[in-house]
């Protein structure tokens, strides 16, 4: 049976039981009652099984009521435990979602604590590597995101507190050096703070500071002027306090091509000191009588070149007295004779010994008046035809032509040359091409330099351009042609006050040195111009791809040579006689202000006895790092100049690292002249000074 009528069936049990009667004895009763209940009972059997059929149906209707009432119940029971189910799963997700957000937040916190102390550990140090990005003026809400509340708040405080001590301290900076970050972060490790502001007196109103670290600003009431001011540009001295620190001198004639040329003359004829011992001739065409003296000094040059390609040709040299024997000299002619074929020059043209003669005459006349002695020897007083000379000269020089019974001449030439190298330092690096180097006298970083051999072409330069004798026979390494930067700190003019720097920079030429070509590539070592230039396939191997060494470098080369000892003995002795000559010569123009710095870079040329000549001075020379040997040169550099400027007021023992203080005008009264009295100490330091 079904369930369902099973439970009907249970329903009308309960609603109608059929109980058992007890047995009667009146049995006419009975059967009366019978009787009336046969004749009754098709009516009530039929009334009832109607009602009993109404009330099953009733039944089962409630019966379907209730069984959909508990499948609804069901129903919605299953909708609660799933509605319950996926609550619960939100609620996961919820909580797994704010246990890596908590996780996040922690490992920025901890990222962030790690940067702020690696930041802390870089102001602290002297590193050399390159420094963040500059921070935001603003400080941005993602910027304070990174950080914990804590350290922000606490960092704000701790700047407020230094920028209030800076300032009752006087540590107090401004700058406009696009890439002063050696400078900044030497300065914020003393303890000084940076005056924001595009000059450093503007804001009269207000001053602006920054924290590096977070980029906090903190704005003063009231102008707060710097008390160092580091610039690249002019400072009109007039607008400077006298306790202002500054970075600038006026009127240094010494820094511009012509200007040194100009103080080294004047100062040459009020003092003991020849300049040509350590500066190559130089000529201004911007005065009347300077393209003359040129034009003498090209004829005297090639005279001397006649002399020493007769010594050449004939096997003969200045040190060494043996003449060759005849064979000898017939194959070095050949080998000259050559020259021409070699050089496309077509045949070789004989020169008459006439241009010998004429030599003689203008080196005897060159020596007379440097000496103003010797008049007696004179070979020839005729008057000498330039013009015929020259082209001659030209032949030799330029075209390989051979001269006529040069032979003759030797002991004469050797003779006026050794009397002539007595009296001219500069004989050895004039060569025989009498080249010379055009420099537009306004112009830096190698533009517009030119090297010429030719008269005509010289003498049509304007009044903008400066003539220097070139150095013919320069000291090379690995066949390649250098020079070297040489920076120096001046902290005083009265009284002179040089500091030398240990360590320099050597700049190679792209191309292997020679003088058949006068391309600008080969014999201008300057760096502006040689990193736009592709290096010579055919270079040795050991010279660096960047065309730079650092000292130390050079200084294994000359170990490898085995002349080690010159870099102490002669190369920094004579970088520093022409440094203090120098700076002596131009102190008498420049404009005096005390409390005032500044850095000098010197290029310095070296002869095959590795002596020094100056080429020029720069002032405010470029000290960017765009090599790996000036990422070794300039954070250390800069870090030293500050120790010199700063450092050493408080305490003159202080440590100056890589400078020396290489003189200092002792006998100096204060007050702008020199006292008469010297005591020991002043002799001592004087004879120790001057070189």
């Amino acid at each position: 049976m079904n369930t369902l009528t099973k439970r009907l069936w249970k329903c009308i049990s309960y609603c109608f039981p059929f109980r058992k009667k007890k047995p009667n004895d009146n049995a006419v009763e009975e059967i009366e009652i019978k009787q009336e209940s046969l004749e009754k009972q098709p009516i009530e059997a039929n009334s009832e099984r109607e009602t009993s059929y109404e009330v099953n149906s009733e039944r089962e209707t409630t019966i379907e009521a209730n069984s959909e009432r508990e499948t609804s119940y069901e129903v919605n029971s299953e909708r609660e435990t799933t509605i319950e189910a996926n609550s619960e799963i939100e609620t996961s997700y919820e909580v797994n979602s704010e246990r890596e957000t908590t996780v996040e937040a922690k490992r920025k916190r901890e990222t962030t604590t790690k940067a702020h102390r690696k930041r802390k550990a870089a102001n602290k140090s002297n590193s050399t590597r390159k420094t963040a990005k500059k921070p935001n003026d603003a400080v941005s809400p993602e910027r304070d995101k990174l950080y914990c509340d804590e350290c922000v708040s606490r960092q704000k405080i701790c700047f407020e507190d230094q920028v209030k001590t800076s300032i009752a301290k006087k540590k107090v900076f401004w700058t406009d050096f696009k890439r002063s970050n050696d400078f900044e972060r030497g300065l914020l490790s003393r303890g000084w703070v940076k005056k924001i502001a595009p000059t450093f007196n503007a804001g009269p109103k207000k001053t602006v500071f920054r924290d590096p670290t977070y980029g906090h600003k903190i704005i003063s009431r009231y102008d707060i002027q710097p008390n160092l001011i580091l610039t690249r540009k002019r400072v009109e001295l007039h607008l400077l306090r006298e306790d202002q620190i500054t970075n600038h001198f006026c009127r240094v004639h010494a820094t511009s091509k012509s200007g040194l040329c100009k103080v080294l003359r004047q100062w040459c004829l009020s003092c003991d000191a020849n300049p040509h011992t350590f500066f190559p001739r130089c000529y201004m065409f911007s005065k009347i009588n300077e393209k003359q003296a040129f034009i003498d000094d090209f004829t005297m040059t090639a005279a001397c070149g006649i002399l020493k390609w007769v010594l050449r040709t004939n096997g003969k040299s200045l040190q060494d007295e043996v003449i060759p024997s005849r064979k000898e000299k017939e194959e070095k002619t050949a080998i000259c004779m050559s020259d021409a074929k070699i050089n496309n020059h077509g045949p070789a043209r004989i020169v008459p010994e006439d241009i010998i003669v004429t030599a003689l005459v203008v080196c005897q006349f060159h020596l007379y008046d440097l000496t103003h002695e010797d008049e007696d020897d004179i070979i020839c007083a005729g008057i000498v035809d330039r013009k015929h000379f020259i082209s001659d000269y030209y032949q030799v020089m330029h075209h390989g032509a051979h001269i006529q019974n040069s032979d003759k001449y030797v002991d004469y030439c050797h003779q006026l040359l050794c009397k002539l190298r007595r009296v001219n330092p500069q004989l050895d690096i004039d060569g025989e091409k009498n080249i010379w180097i055009s420099k537009p006298r306004n112009l830096s970083r190698g533009r517009g330099i030119r090297c010429r051999n030719d008269l005509k072409d010289i003498c049509s330069l304007g009044r903008e351009w400066v003539v220097e004798k070139y150095i013919e026979r320069p000291l090379l390494v690995y066949g390649t042609k250098f020079d070297l930067r040489q920076h120096f700190l001046i902290t005083d003019w009265y009284p002179l006050t040089i500091w030398f720097y240990k360590h320099s920079f050597l700049r190679f030429s792209s191309q292997p040195f020679t003088l058949e070509s006068l391309d600008t590539a080969t014999h201008v070592c300057n760096y502006a111009i040689q990193k736009k230039l592709k290096n010579a396939p055919n270079r040795h191997p050991n010279l660096p791809e960047e065309n730079m060494w650092h000292s130390d470098e050079f200084k294994e080369y000359l170990c490898t040579i085995g002349k080690e000892q010159v870099w102490d003995s002669i190369i920094i002795p004579g970088m520093k006689k022409a440094l203090i000559h120098t700076m002596k010569a131009t102190r008498e123009n420049v404009k005096y202000r005390k409390n005032s710095f500044d850095l000098f870079g010197s290029d310095f040329l070296f002869g095959e006895n590795f002596q020094p000549w100056l080429l020029e001075i720069q002032y405010k020379p470029g000290i960017t790092k765009d090599t790996s040997v000036m990422w070794k040169i300039v954070p250390p550099m800069v870090e030293d100049m500050l120790r010199v400027v700063i450092d050493y007021k408080d305490d003159p023992n202080c440590n100056v690292g890589g400078f020396e203080l290489i003189y200092k005008q002792a006998n100096y009264t204060g007050n702008g002249i020199l006292s008469k009295e010297k005591t020991f100490r002043d002799l001592k330091i004087t004879t120790i000074s001057d070189p």
